[in-house]
């Protein structure tokens, strides 16, 4: 059975008693980075179980590597600095 790319949803659950999130995806990009994770810190990182013939995993992470933060913003200035470094760089070539 073929998902839609809608239906291809990543789950993260925990509670606030365990130290652990479980990560349930179908990207196939975040079940590669797991799995290395899984092989390099398998104290920490633990495959669960596979689900749909291998297109869904189930990862246990530490809560701790979760982290939720917003894209930075540069201030008008900042922008400035930034498009006047890129220039005198591209003169220097």
């Amino acid at each position: 059975m073929k998902l839609s790319r809608e239906e291809m949803e990543t789950i993260i659950n925990y509670d606030e008693s365990s130290g652990e999130a479980s990560v349930y995806t179908h990207s196939g990009k975040l079940i590669r980075q797991l799995a290395k994770y899984a092989a390099e810190r398998p104290q920490e990182c633990r495959l669960v179980r596979e689900c749909h013939d291998g297109a869904a995993s189930e990862f246990l992470v530490p809560k701790s590597w979760l982290k939720v933060k917003p894209p930075r913003t540069a201030s008008a200035a900042q922008r400035a600095a930034a498009v006047a470094a890129l220039a005198k760089a591209r003169s220097a070539v």
